[in-house]
């Protein structure tokens, strides 16, 4: 049975998603599932001791993004960090090399409880903070193209051009997700970003961006049920140097996306007041 929730992140917004199918749903062989939004509570012996197929692959030999089901970043509130509000967060911690001026923008989102959240008044995550925020995602391959549908941060689509004439224009309007292309290495989805505006928050902790952000993005799929995404971030507007983040997405066979529209659900943007 699918159903609605909702539940509130640091007392700032909420989110909304879908239950995965039950036990009896799930192929055989797979342990049961706690949910899209904390899949790190599946006990980690259960899944060693039921290892994963292999991962699949189109007849051209690229690797198949696909499937009947769908993808569940779970939730990661902060990108540099493997734990945080007291759940699991990203693969690995990072010492973010902030500016000044970043450190002190991310210090006063933080202690505000991110009160000013672009994506709690349902304006568009940007690039890595849709890989790491707690909704279903398809990725669909062509020749020439990856898509990616989104069930929700207010964003529907990307489109990332693929392929030898696959290239970003000399002019760029700045974007919440910016202009991406493309290749393969093997059995990675190498995705190359720029063209940001300054809007977006690179997480739900409040890690700034400026419209210098250039992003390099990688996807392996390394068995039937896991996606490791690897993201660097290099804008010399915000940090000191480029930094690598990172996040593990888990496989939900036989999901399907369901219909969302933030501004239907969205009631408390008037309440976050946040800490003064």
């Amino acid at each position: 049975m699918r159903a609605l929730l909702a539940f509130t992140c640091l007392g700032s917004f909420l989110l909304f998603g879908q239950q995965p199918p039950s036990s009896q749903q799930l192929p055989k062989g797979l342990p049961k599932d706690p949910g899209p939004f904390l899949p790190e509570l599946a006990r980690g012996e259960e899944r060693a001791a039921q290892p994963a197929a292999p991962a699949p692959h189109l007849p051209d030999g690229r690797p198949d993004f696909g499937g009947k089901g769908a993808w569940y970043p779970g939730f990661s509130g902060n990108i540099a960090e493997t734990k945080w509000k007291g759940v699991k967060s990203a693969d690995h911690h990072v010492d973010v090399p902030f500016l000044p001026w970043s450190l002190q923008l991310f210090n006063e989102r933080v202690n505000s409880d991110s009160k000013d959240d672009p994506e709690a008044r349902c304006l568009p995550v940007g690039v890595p903070r849709y890989m790491f925020d707690p909704y279903p995602f398809q990725m669909i391959q062509t020749d020439d193209k990856v898509i990616f549908i989104f069930e929700g941060d207010n964003y529907p689509w990307r489109i990332v051009r693929i392929g030898p004439g696959a290239a970003h224009p000399k002019e760029l309007n700045p974007t919440w997700l910016g202009d991406a292309v493309g290749h393969y290495e093997g059995d990675t989805l190498v995705v190359d970003v720029t063209g940001f505006n300054d809007k977006a928050w690179l997480d739900q902790a409040g890690h700034p961006q400026t419209e210098k952000l250039h992003v390099t993005e990688r996807y392996t799929r390394t068995d039937l049920m896991t996606l490791k995404y690897q993201v660097t971030i290099d804008d010399p507007g915000a940090y000191a140097k480029p930094w690598t983040a990172s996040n593990t997405v888990r496989w939900r066979p036989g999901f399907e996306l369901m219909e969302y529209v933030c501004q239907e659900n969205e009631k408390s943007s008037r309440h976050m007041v946040g800490r003064q």
